[in-house]
């Protein structure tokens, strides 16, 4: 039987269970049915091994569901960073790590031949020409070995610590990353620069720190690469809700971020539906780049000239778009923050005097469902709503309906 061990070979299956049983929370041991309960327990305990204090439980119905719970404004550095540093690897891998990083930190431009060769002579281990290539390569696209060609042989060295090269101050250099490794996508770029110089962050706390992204990063490089080539791409897309995987293709234009939910979306031209698409972006598996978008510049010229009709994220059905008009009873003398936080909020819609203290606010847009939360907000001032579809008009009715029941007791 093989021992357990806190390293992975696949991210993916980690992120899947980060993010199902640990962050949102709300499944169970017996939840799990895609593999035996002994894989549902080494990857617990994998995940509690990089979490450590982080983790707390609780007890349902449905049985023991275990969470992250932490305070992201007390934090120096995002806890689920740990995930990325668990890469498993093989005895060849971690000596030859060392054995070719020492080779190179003494004598630069050799051959994969001379390094074999002065690896074998000075550890007595003779590893296969093929192997040490395979490995060189590896760190040549990782960036920590450069190769140069002389004639018909290639020779590789190490590549220059870019932090002690730079002109400019180092400390502020530390600084910036201390403040990118949580700010920004990718930060676990920042967090690996910061470790390699054995420094913490000391300076900076986040309110509204979404930690969650960085299990999403993996498939994020993938797709900002396909929209900076312009290409088209194939990708699987996993729904929680729809329980079932889809393949999509598309051309990748822009990345959504929601300010309230911290959520990100890829936004995708849909040729086959001759649509926008926002998908999930934590929903999205695996990315193929595929060939170059001819049009691709007339594509993001035409969502560019559709983004202020979306409320949100969504584009509606095809070549669908609404007007919603909401008459609003606002006191003049004593609600003029009201006004402000429409024409503050309304992206883009336009808000008009009708009558003494009545108000019309108006905007088109491709999902009046979207809108509808905005709009309870001012509950106790809406006088009608018109414009929207009749589904939507009829459950905010029905939802006033019952939050009337809730608060309001029926007279005897």
């Amino acid at each position: 039987m093989a021992e357990f061990s806190e390293l992975i070979k696949n991210f993916e299956k980690i992120r899947d269970y980060m993010r199902d049983f640990y962050i949102y929370g709300f499944k169970a041991r017996n939840d799990f049915k895609q593999k035996s309960s002994r894989t549902y327990d080494n990857e617990r305990r994998r995940i509690e091994s990089y979490l450590g204090d982080y983790i707390k439980w609780d007890n349902s119905r449905r049985g023991k569901k275990i969470f992250i719970s932490l305070d992201s404004s007390s934090i120096t550095e995002n806890p689920l960073y740990s995930a990325w540093k668990s890469k498993s690897f093989t005895d060849n891998d971690i000596m030859l790590h060392f054995y070719i990083l020492d080779l190179l930190k003494r004598r630069s431009y050799l051959s994969i031949e001379e390094i074999t060769n002065e690896i074998c002579e000075k550890s007595l281990i003779c590893f296969d020409v093929q192997t040490v290539r395979i490995k060189v390569k590896e760190y040549v696209k990782e960036g920590f070995l450069t190769v140069s060609k002389n004639g018909k042989t290639f020779y590789y060295s190490l590549t220059e610590d870019y932090l002690k090269t730079i002109s400019i101050n180092y400390e502020n250099i530390v600084d910036a990353l201390m403040y990118y490794q949580e700010a920004a996508p990718f930060g676990v770029v920042g967090n690996y620069l910061l470790s390699n110089e054995d420094k913490k962050n000391n300076i900076f706390s986040f309110k509204h720190h979404f930690l969650v992204h960085t299990l999403e990063d993996n498939v994020l490089l993938s797709i900002l690469r396909a929209i900076k080539e312009k290409r088209v791409i194939r990708f699987v897309n996993e729904s929680k809700r729809l329980i079932n995987k889809n393949v999509y293709e598309g051309v990748p234009l822009k990345i959504f971020a929601s300010t309230q939910t911290g959520r990100r979306y890829i936004n995708i031209y849909n040729e086959n539906r001759k649509q926008f698409v926002n998908y999930r972006l934590d929903y999205v598996k695996s990315v193929k780049i595929l060939d170059v978008c001819s049009n691709y510049e007339f594509l993001k010229d035409k969502l560019e000239r559709n983004l202020d009709k979306c409320w949100g994220v969504s584009f509606g059905g095809k070549d669908r778009e609404e007007k919603i008009f909401i008459k609003l009873y606002i006191d003049e003398e004593k609600e003029s923050y009201i006004m402000n936080r429409i024409n503050r909020e309304g992206r883009g819609g336009k808000l008009e005097k009708v009558d003494k203290n009545i108000y019309i606010y108006s905007k088109k847009i491709f999902d009046t469902n979207e809108i509808m939360a905005w709009v309870k907000s001012f509950t106790g001032r809406i006088i009608s709503i018109e414009g929207a579809s009749e589904f939507v008009t009829n459950r905010f009715c029905n939802d006033m309906k019952r939050m009337k029941d809730m608060y309001l007791r029926k007279e005897e």
